[in-house]
């Protein structure tokens, strides 16, 4: 299934960056790994639910992203001076997972891209039933 390779990329950068946060002295840096760890998260979830398709020219350049950030964060807890090198890293990697399911509906339906569109969905489907 195409999305375990998404995932499991995903799950393996995230992994790295943790193991980098915690080895960061920068209060700045570590702050801004945060950012990208919570990031990549988000992304993780809506990989979850979408259906991929692994012929797709953004599916190979999300794959490649994810496993040169996953290499630089393992290099980087050799040496925290690359920790900046990776924050780069993770914003263009979580971009190029972005554009892969942008415009994916997954599973559930278009709603599930914005959980704000589907709490209000949910919230009005539930007064009708009610009412």
């Amino acid at each position: 299934m195409s999305n375990d390779t998404i995932r499991k990329h995903l799950i393996d950068a995230i992994n790295e960056m943790s193991k980098l946060l915690e080895l960061s002295t920068d209060s700045n840096q570590k702050f801004e790994l945060r950012i990208k760890i919570r990031e990549l998260f988000h992304r993780l979830d809506r990989v979850i639910i979408a259906s991929l398709n692994p012929a797709t020219a953004e599916f190979n350049d999300a794959i490649e992203s994810l496993k040169e950030l996953t290499n630089q964060a393992k290099e980087a807890q050799v040496n925290l001076g690359k920790t900046i090198g990776i924050i780069n890293k993770a914003t263009k990697a979580i971009q190029k997972v972005e554009k892969l399911v942008k415009n994916i509906a997954g599973v559930m339906g278009s709603e599930v891209t914005d959980s704000g569109i589907w709490q209000k969905t949910f919230f009005s489907a539930i007064c009708k039933i009610t009412s």
